[in-house]
């Protein structure tokens, strides 16, 4: 990765790291949205300087979309129907699967790959993401799956509403 690429992602992880900041820690559900906004933009920033386009694309779709429908007013949170242990538990739960997944980062082979297809090189992103993560695909398709059916959903609640 040449300078001006290192540039890109670090200036876009600290983009995404301040969103996803904003988004947990802001009062209010429009600055909630719009931290939301800028935690995608930071991450379609740091995908394009990975050159996987379509990821970002993806991306940015996606969480813009959440953004819009967690800043209307017609968003209303669901109340917690499990206890405070069962959160607790399922947040260390979630910290042990973070460091599972840095371990594997930086222990991982799979730092060495190349990828020489461009931005938007959709074969070529399709063969690294199948040879190298293949969960990565599976990701990506449940993120898509989820926010299709979140739009469904917020049309037929619009429509049903008239």
């Amino acid at each position: 990765m040449d300078s001006l690429h290192a540039i890109g992602f670090y200036v876009s992880s600290g983009v995404s790291l301040a969103g996803g900041l904003g988004a947990a820690l802001l009062p209010g559900r429009n600055l909630r949205g719009a931290s939301l906004g800028v935690l995608a933009l930071g991450l379609a920033g740091a995908y394009l300087s990975l050159s996987a386009g379509l990821a970002a694309i993806v991306v940015l779709v996606c969480y813009l979309g959440c953004a819009v429908l967690f800043a209307s007013p017609q968003y209303r949170p669901l109340e917690a129907v499990i206890s405070g242990a069962w959160r607790q538990a399922g947040a260390i739960a979630a910290a042990g699967l973070l460091a599972l997944l840095a371990y594997s980062a930086f222990r991982g082979d799979f730092v060495h790959a190349s990828f020489y297809g461009g931005t938007f090189g959709t074969a070529n992103l399709g063969r690294t993401f199948f040879a190298h993560d293949a969960l990565a695909i599976e990701a990506i398709a449940v993120l898509v799956f989820a926010a299709l059916a979140g739009a469904g959903a917020a049309w037929y609640a619009r429509e049903r509403g008239r």
